[in-house]
């Protein structure tokens, strides 16, 4: 798995690649750490089991409770539908691409 992140104006942008399981969810909600406003973009992510649902949900509670925001970004696919099943998708602030989060920041 791969990482990125940089500034998007006001918002830290974290960018992972690949699939995020039992093995490199740590390695995402590190990256989720900082107290400030987050867009998730999930664009790259080809695969995601339940542990790395709940690293995104606890993300999205920990910011919440300190007053700033995630939004994620999930285009159509295999993580879209385990989002949906799990009907987190009117929990979450979800964007279907990029530009449109980073367009409403």
């Amino acid at each position: 798995m791969d990482i990125s992140t940089r500034d998007e104006g006001e918002w830290l942008l974290v960018q992972p690649a690949g699939e995020i399981d039992i093995a490199t969810a740590d390695a995402v909600e590190s990256h989720l750490a900082e107290n400030r406003d987050t867009i998730l973009d999930l664009t790259q992510v080809t695969f995601m089991d339940s542990t790395g649902l709940r690293t995104i949900v606890g993300a999205h509670n920990r910011l919440k409770e300190a007053n700033h925001r995630l939004r994620i970004v999930i285009p159509d696919g295999p993580v879209e539908r385990i989002i949906a099943i799990t009907g987190l998708t009117g929990a979450l602030d979800t964007v279907g691409t990029l530009e449109d989060a980073i367009s409403s920041v």
